[in-house]
């Protein structure tokens, strides 16, 4: 079975960090930049934001990451809670650890950036 994951970015300050560093890694210093990730490709940033059931709409889709590039998991294959007036239900995975890559997917532009 081959599993790729991918990560859901709604803040800039996260985008130029991997822009200007290829390292995925929360920026959110409440959470000890624990970072979350999903085995499910959203080409919609609407239905990624409900599916997952995040806070904002997402900008940016990174992946897919190979299973070997990933790190150690903190929080393995569950599904997203309802929360922030979004329904959850896609399958997400956590990790502390950052996460290296080589480039990001824009959706407004419909591209990607290096």
């Amino acid at each position: 079975m081959r599993v790729g994951f991918y990560r859901y970015i709604s803040f800039q300050q996260e985008v130029k960090q991997v822009l200007i560093d290829r390292r995925v890694q929360s920026t959110n210093p409440l959470t000890r930049n624990a970072t979350w990730y999903t085995t499910i490709r959203f080409d919609d940033p609407t239905t990624a934001r409900r599916e997952l059931a995040l806070k904002n709409l997402p900008t940016s889709r990174i992946g897919p990451i190979p299973w070997n590039e990933m790190p150690d998991l903190d929080i393995a294959f569950r599904q997203a809670a309802p929360l922030n007036g979004q329904p959850g239900g896609a399958i997400e995975v956590c990790t502390s650890s950052p996460v290296w890559l080589f480039g990001i997917w824009n959706f407004q532009g419909s591209k990607w950036e290096i």
